[in-house]
């Protein structure tokens, strides 16, 4: 990862992200990741292959929720 970011599960508080940070997300847990207000954020994601498995883009996080951060 590189830049500053945002992570967040569902209802649980945003976590700061930093170069060099590693997030463990499980299966089934409906997150969001991007950059900081006034960085750049890149990242490499690994998924672990399962059976009957599939990523789902979800809802956009709003303006209103992101500036909260």
């Amino acid at each position: 990862m590189s830049g500053e970011g945002w992570y967040q599960e569902e209802g649980k508080p945003a976590q700061s992200l930093k170069e060099g940070d590693i997030v463990v997300i499980p299966a089934n847990v409906k997150h969001w990741h991007g950059a900081k207000a006034n960085s750049w954020f890149s990242h490499i994601a690994v998924e672990i292959p399962g059976e009957n498995t599939s990523n789902e883009w979800l809802e956009p996080v709003t303006d209103e929720e992101y500036n909260k951060l």
